[in-house]
């Protein structure tokens, strides 16, 4: 049984979580960018699971001690059931002290030597009634004996249960306060960061709305710039067309009489007029919308492990039904499991206890590696880990703080603060202690 120390429930809840929260309310700045929001909020988010790793392991030692506080009730109801089984023992050994008593009082109290040899009608029933009464002597006393011992260690036992139950009920009520306080330091911050997010989204839009209009700004400009340029080409087009029409007619007119000055004229006129025209079509601006060029980027796929080889059955089904809630969210205690992941919530000891059928805050990760050794399959080495397996790390300052189905391949399902239930290497949390099987 993995025993709850008072001096593992002195985590800084009070003084981490109003430190925290302290710096995690900055005087607010006039029109901050997004740049600076997204930089509050990078920092608040670092404080928040800082937070969220303090009252996990607050909620942990809660679930510990109350672990301990159930396993004395039970132990109390199986001594009072071997109480009541002794005390019909007890009522025996009364009853023989009564006979023995009662039998002594008839024959006239405690018989004398000479009595004895009165009443003995010959030297056999002399001999019988020394062995009978020396024998009824040391019955009585044994009697006596053994009931003043039997009483005595009843009574010890009782005290000493009902001493540990009176404590370890403290702890609950100490840790429970420390676990509430934890929960609630958590939850304010979690509410500046929800502000922080609205505030940064806030301004996201606004700078994208005024990103937009400056956008269409500038391509009502160039739009405009355009038209202009475009009409006065046209102008330019047009003046030139004119000039060259009116130069034809009059060569025309000058040289109607002579086939060959009017064909020569004829020559010389269309070369000045494709002339002008190329000059003022060909250098005109032309404007290329991107939107043509804007093709959609091919989204990759991750490559997915192959699931090794081998595992029990049970193995299997654990691993699939924590499968089952990979993308739900981060909780700091137990589990809560709607049915879909986008509306659920896990910690890292709250995965396991769902994977193995238990309810909500059933097991820590203190607790769940007390049963792991307790079953002989602990183990440090990562080679020997199976399929199924619980691996355990230190964290948050605790020797045991963080729990995880192994998956083989180097890889785990777990829940952290910030990211919830997913796929991590072993060398993602660090600290790694051993693992082995819980079923």
């Amino acid at each position: 049984m993995a025993h709850f120390k008072r001096s593992l429930t002195a985590i800084p809840v009070f003084g981490l979580s109003f430190a925290l929260i302290a710096g995690l309310s900055p005087a607010p700045a006039m029109a901050a960018s997004s740049a600076e929001l997204q930089q509050q909020l990078d920092s608040v988010s670092q404080q928040l699971n800082a937070l969220y790793s303090t009252a996990e392991q607050a909620s942990n030692d809660l679930i510990t001690v109350s672990n301990n506080l159930d396993e004395t009730k039970t132990k109390i109801k199986e001594t009072t059931a071997e109480i009541a089984e002794e005390e019909k023992q007890l009522a025996v050994y009364q009853d023989e002290l009564g006979d023995l008593v009662s039998d002594q009082y008839k024959s006239g109290g405690s018989a004398s030597i000479v009595s004895v040899l009165l009443n003995s009608g010959s030297f056999s029933n002399l001999i019988s009634n020394l062995h009978y009464a020396d024998k009824a002597a040391e019955h009585k006393q044994g009697v006596i004996t053994t009931t003043h011992e039997l009483m005595e260690s009843l009574e010890q036992n009782k005290k000493e249960l009902e001493e540990q139950k009176a404590e370890q009920e403290k702890l609950v009520v100490e840790q429970q306060e420390k676990s509430d306080a934890a929960a609630a330091a958590a939850s304010e911050a979690q509410s500046y960061y929800d502000q922080l997010s609205d505030e940064l989204k806030a301004q996201l839009a606004a700078e994208e709305e005024a990103a937009r209009k400056a956008a269409a700004e500038e391509a009502a400009r160039r739009a405009a710039e355009a038209a202009e340029e475009e009409e006065a080409e046209s102008e330019q087009a047009g003046d030139n067309a004119s000039d060259s029409d009116e130069g034809s007619s009059n060569d025309a007119a000058s040289d109607s009489g002579s086939n060959d000055d009017s064909s020569d004229s004829n020559d010389s006129a269309p070369d000045d007029s494709d002339s002008d025209s190329d000059s003022g079509y060909d250098d005109s601006p032309s404007y290329d919308d991107d939107s043509d060029d804007d093709d959609g980027g091919s989204q990759g796929s991750g490559g997915g492990s192959s699931v090794p080889s081998g595992p029990t059955s049970s193995a299997s089904a654990m691993v699939a039904k924590a499968q089952s809630i990979i993308g739900s969210g981060y909780s700091y205690s137990g589990y809560y499991w709607t049915g879909s992941t986008s509306s659920s919530w896990f910690t890292c000891s709250g995965v396991v206890d769902f994977a193995l059928g238990y309810g909500s805050r059933s097991n820590s990760p203190e607790s769940y590696m007390a049963k792991v050794k307790a079953r002989g399959t602990w183990t440090t080495n990562r080679n020997n880990l199976q399929y199924g397996d619980l691996v355990f790390f230190s964290s948050g300052g605790r020797y045991c703080g963080h729990v995880g189905i192994y998956i083989g391949g180097g890889s785990m399902i777990d829940s952290i603060p910030g990211a919830g239930v997913g796929y991590r290497t072993l060398d993602y949390i660090g600290g790694f202690l051993g693992g082995g099987s819980i079923i």
